[in-house]
């Protein structure tokens, strides 16, 4: 899996922690086009002077006129990358949500509640960076089961029919089940943050991308492992 550097997570960690407060508080359980970078600055404390074209006067600014404006900027890739992680993980949450009373495994169990734990907090913090940046925010952001359940082209997404018949298993044939089918739906995140990982990247976004890919690589050797159990 190519990633460009190591993982920096103090930054990632602090907006996730704050995404997970607010997850609580509420009740909730590409191309390579590089962008210019955007200009922030404090508001001027004094009158700034603006020189004048040829034959005009030079003009005095003060206050919110002295200062630069803040533009914020994304690539491409990035905001797409956001989009579509909200709408797999989403997937995943509804996956747990639909075997968690069918399951009968303890430690199945006890990991389908920690997938969920993690990537609800993700999820507000994707929405969060696309809000802040102006970019669309798909549906499934408040509601994993709301938008476009046409998945075709998403690596690792389970079908209408697949989700069917884990709504529909039970006992051992449940625990089976979530387990194949989680398995493939985290190696298509990791697909996902393969083909991210080829573009320029923000640094929060990369970050995020490294912590998801290292997450769920480790849950997929669980899981292996949790099925050779079962089998």
């Amino acid at each position: 899996m190519p990633i460009r550097r190591v993982c920096r997570p103090l930054a990632f960690r602090a907006l996730l922690t704050v995404s997970c407060v607010a997850a609580l508080a509420s009740g909730c359980t590409g191309d390579g086009e590089e962008p210019l970078p955007a200009t922030t600055a404090p508001t001027a404390s004094g009158p700034v002077l603006q020189p004048g074209r040829p034959g005009e006067p030079n003009a005095t600014l003060s206050g919110s006129a002295a200062a630069p404006i803040t533009t914020p900027t994304t690539r491409p890739g990035d905001a797409k990358f956001y989009q579509d992680m909200i709408v797999h993980h989403a997937q995943a949450i509804v996956m747990v949500e639909t075997a968690l009373p069918r399951l009968s495994d303890t430690q199945v169990k006890a990991l389908a509640d920690r997938m969920q734990a993690e990537q609800k907090p993700e999820i507000l913090a994707m929405k969060t960076w696309l809000e802040e940046h102006k970019q669309t925010v798909p549906p499934q952001a408040t509601n994993p089961r709301l938008g476009d359940h046409d998945h075709a082209g998403m690596p690792g997404m389970a079908t209408e029919a697949q989700l069917a018949e884990l709504g529909r298993a039970s006992g051992v044939e449940a625990d089976r089940l979530f387990l194949t089918l989680m398995t493939a739906h985290h190696q298509g995140a990791l697909t996902m943050v393969g083909e991210h990982a080829k573009l320029p990247a923000d640094e929060f976004v990369e970050e995020m991308a490294n912590d998801i890919n290292v997450t769920q690589s480790k849950q997929i050797q669980q899981m292996q492992a949790m099925l050779a159990r079962l089998s």
